[in-house]
């Protein structure tokens, strides 16, 4: 049995510094996790405060449709114009003169652009008018030939399953149209709706031109004085995002009608300026608008001059598309958004479960408003917690003695 003194006492390893300091310290793993419980709550909040925006932008439609149609486009005009009214303000001009002049031109512009293309584009509409039953005639023949051609290889059983079905089909096609006859009167008062609502959107925007300067002052001012300057920040972002969204989204809906109409007056197809107007109104909705917009060029094509030139205006559409992706969209709209393509198709998709087609319209700017909102509320509390130091903790004299050994 060895002695005492003989027996070799363990050794400790000594201590690197920054060992030293993170007994000193005390364990990061504390202060990671709630720093990741803290951005997950913070995360959960901005969804649910969009969530919350949606629903009540959805309430809102279900009962002020045309109104707040009427407002989105006083906000969209006025926007389009703020550029030009602001370039005469700095030439010294009065505020109201600068947008009196604007209008001025705007008129002059679209009286020239009625007087060309006017005609053309309500003859078309008239013939498509008296056209459409027709057309509704054709389709459901064709439908009906190539029904019956691909049931020739059914069996039996299986057409009666089918026949029943389009019975029971065209039996509710016939109730709705009778319902909505009955609701004619309706209709007729919507469209009168509509009618004057494009009267008021002008002079409903030159208001917002006229005070939006006045009215962002009081908003700002109704926050108590040390949260102005974020709040005047904030604000400008969201400007910044909303002008270039609106701006470069009827750049490009122009864009769009314009290649239409060309690529369908070069093929011979009917109603091409229509169509191209259709397209490009279209267009203001991502993704979903192109879709839409094709459909009744490619049916029309079909129905006219067969399959093969229908395949021509689905490419030449593809083409299209394509060019208003990748160079159109990118180089007018540019990254002022911010939002990747998969946050895009979301909003649109919930844009239209709350609010249907006027919900898509405005589900983009409201995401991206929200994204401002975490750029400038969430982003920064962020960095502050990142950047604040871990506090020291007061050394024990257990933790003094397993460092000295």
């Amino acid at each position: 049995m060895p002695s005492p003194s003989t027996m070799t006492r363990p050794t400790c390893s000594p201590v690197t510094g920054n060992h030293r300091s993170a007994v000193l310290q005390g364990p990061p793993r504390a202060m990671d996790l709630d720093k990741r419980l803290t951005r997950t709550l913070q995360f959960l909040g901005i969804v649910a405060i969009g969530v919350a925006l949606l629903w009540a932008i959805g309430s809102v439609l279900s009962h002020v449709k045309i109104v707040l149609l009427i407002l989105i486009g006083a906000v969209f005009l006025a926007y389009l114009l703020y550029p030009a009214v602001r370039a005469l303000q700095v030439r010294r001009f009065p505020r109201w003169l600068a947008i009196a002049v604007v209008y001025a031109i705007i008129i002059i512009i679209l009286g020239t652009a009625g007087g060309f293309g006017g005609p053309a584009l309500v003859g078309e509409a008239r013939t498509f008018s008296s056209e459409l039953p027709s057309v509704v005639r054709q389709l459901h023949d064709t439908l009906v030939h190539a029904h019956t051609s691909a049931l020739s290889v059914v069996p039996i059983e299986t057409r009666q399953t089918a026949a029943d079905y389009l019975d029971r089909a065209v039996l509710d096609l016939q109730t709705a149209a009778g319902a909505y006859t009955g609701q004619a009167l309706t209709i007729v008062l919507s469209v009168v709706s509509v009618i004057s609502g494009l009267v008021i959107v002008p002079i409903l925007a030159f208001y917002i031109l006229l005070d939006s300067e006045r009215l962002g002052q009081s908003f700002i001012n109704l926050f108590p004085v040390g949260m102005r300057s974020q709040v005047t920040l904030l604000m400008r972002d969201i400007d910044v995002v909303l002008s270039g969204f609106i701006r470069g989204q009827i750049i490009v809906a122009a864009f769009v009608a314009l290649a239409v109409t060309i690529a369908l007056l070069a093929f011979g197809i009917r109603y091409a300026i229509l169509i191209g107007v259709f397209a490009g109104l279209a267009d203001m909705i991502p993704y979903v608008g192109a879709v839409a917009g094709a459909i009744p060029a490619v049916l029309v094509a079909f129905l006219t001059y067969g399959p093969i030139k229908a395949l021509f205006v689905g490419l030449a559409f593809l083409l299209i598309y394509e060019l208003e992706g990748h160079f159109v969209a990118p180089g007018v709209v540019g990254k002022r958004v911010g939002l990747s393509a998969l946050l895009v198709i979301i909003a649109i998709l919930m844009g239209a479960e709350f609010g249907g087609i006027v919900g898509m319209f405005v589900a983009v700017p409201v995401a991206a408003i929200i994204r401002v909102l975490w750029r400038r509320i969430i982003y920064p509390l962020e960095v502050a917690q990142v950047s604040t130091p871990i506090p020291a903790v007061e050394p024990t004299a257990k933790t003094i003695a397993i460092v000295n050994e």
